[in-house]
């Protein structure tokens, strides 16, 4: 009889381990909906930020470009895909500088300043074939968490814009 009796005990404790668990989990993710629900989405938040450092923007228009950004910031044009279901927002600066598809020598050597680039900076630099237009073209991208806990929101979307312009400038030394 002890041993049934220890066994029931055990038996509402490991389901009051459960049920209080449960409750636990519950109430933190309902905190958390109520959190995101008040809070704005990273969309709104860039747009609103884009503002404030004085940027101007348009919203991209049709099904393949509704969730663009097209904007300039220090004389350079740049695209930002964001939406107010996700946390992150992706920048994009194309086509910044290019060189002949066929000049061997420039090729290769803009091959090894995206390399350094990308090794010394955190913006992604890449390069595409337009093979139609005989170039190598340059773009960069990078991927930033925007979410209103970041603080100085301005500062850090500066400071992530510049760091494009590094990009620029450390695939430009080495060219």
């Amino acid at each position: 009889d002890n041993r049934n009796e220890e066994k029931e005990t055990l038996r509402m404790i490991t389901m009051n381990q459960e049920t209080t668990a449960r409750q636990i989990m519950n109430d933190a993710f309902e905190r958390s909906k109520n959190v995101m629900e008040q809070t704005k989405g990273s969309r709104e938040l860039f747009l609103e930020t884009l503002s404030k450092i004085g940027c101007q923007y348009e919203l991209g228009e049709g099904e393949d470009d509704s969730d663009k950004i097209y904007f300039a910031y220090q004389g350079e044009n740049f695209v930002a895909s964001a939406s107010n279901e996700g946390w992150y927002v992706h920048l994009w600066d194309t086509y910044w500088d290019h060189v002949e598809l066929y000049d061997i020598d420039e090729f290769a050597r803009l091959k090894k300043a995206i390399n350094m680039s990308n090794l010394n900076c955190a913006t992604m630099t890449v390069y595409t074939i337009d093979e139609a237009g005989n170039n190598v073209d340059v773009h960069c991208k990078s991927v930033i968490p925007f979410i209103p806990q970041i603080p100085e929101l301005e500062n850090y979307l500066r400071g992530e814009l510049n760091d494009f312009f590094r990009a620029h400038q450390l695939v430009g030394n080495e060219m």
